[in-house]
């Protein structure tokens, strides 16, 4: 039964990256964790080839023409896209990770030109309900669902932890440019907490910073670090407070206690095994360095 409980969240959590993966736009470390999956996963290698099967059949039979405007626009944005990132290769050690955004940018590029078609009936769908688009009820639902997304993995995760990256915090800056925020080690002050290590985890078309604790000599704590401009922190499964003035939002989920805030640009979401009060008390200690 622990075996199936096991391979059953291992397969909530790579089934989120399983496109990027089938596309070719995961980095190397997480291609590697999501192929040793999928060879023991009958289900995962399953859908791996299903999707496989359905791109091939998509060339087949889209129709490859692009408007002249939307390539003029694909075209200028991979230019700019073009010298940022040689601008942040000065500025940044590590530019092989700056890189590999780079590759990643032109293929959602490119797949943005290949389903074009597939798109527009998308737009004429939604243009089918302008009041719906006028109340920006698509939007907060987009953005509910994104937060959620992100809860899901974290738990998920904390449950069952995949190993580090790096060991080392000094080595949490080289995740800046892949993040998209500052990435730094949280004191927990006046928490007593023992940094176990770090990796970035890709989360369909963002990522976050996973950071691992062992808060008090005997309690995990598994800290997300994520651009709240790309994932947006809202109430929605978790209940939002306010601790020592500032808002945080609690709740619980598949039975660990977790907690999110913002603070200075940068989000944090926590998952542990204390209570809900110490879990809002530590991602506000955790926010606190910014």
């Amino acid at each position: 039964m622990n075996g199936l409980k096991v391979m059953t969240d291992e397969c909530s959590l790579f089934s989120r990256c399983m496109s990027a993966y089938v596309d070719g736009e995961l980095d190397p470390g997480h291609a590697v964790d999501m192929e040793t999956h999928v060879l023991r996963c009958g289900t995962c290698s399953e859908r791996v080839t299903f999707l496989r099967s359905m791109r091939a059949s998509m060339k087949r039979t889209a129709e490859r023409r692009v408007p002249d405007a939307m390539r003029a626009r694909l075209h200028t944005a991979m230019l700019a896209e073009k010298r940022r990132v040689k601008e942040a290769d000065r500025e940044v050690s590590g530019g092989k990770l700056v890189h590999w955004k780079y590759a990643a940018t032109l293929a959602a590029a490119a797949g943005v030109a290949l389903t074009v078609a597939a798109t527009k009936n998308q737009e004429d769908a939604i243009s089918a309900t302008p009041e719906l688009a006028r109340s920006g009820a698509a939007s907060e639902m987009t953005v509910a669902a994104g937060m959620d997304s992100l809860l899901d993995d974290l738990v998920a995760l904390h449950a069952h932890p995949l190993p580090p990256e790096t060991t080392n915090p000094e080595e949490l800056n080289r995740f800046d440019p892949l993040v998209g925020v500052p990435v730094r080690r949280p004191a927990f002050q006046p928490f007593v907490a023992s940094f176990n290590g770090a990796r970035v985890h890709a989360m369909r078309d963002q990522r976050a910073a996973l950071l691992q604790y062992t808060v008090e000599g005997k309690h995990r704590v598994t800290v997300y670090v994520f651009d709240p401009r790309a994932v947006q922190l809202r109430a929605t499964r978790l209940e939002p407070r306010v601790v020592r003035s500032r808002p945080v939002y609690v709740g619980r989920l598949r039975g660990y206690s977790v907690a999110a805030a913002e603070k200075s640009g940068v989000g944090y979401a926590l998952a542990t095994d204390l209570d809900d009060d110490r879990s809002a008390q530590l991602v506000l200690a955790a926010a606190a360095q910014q």
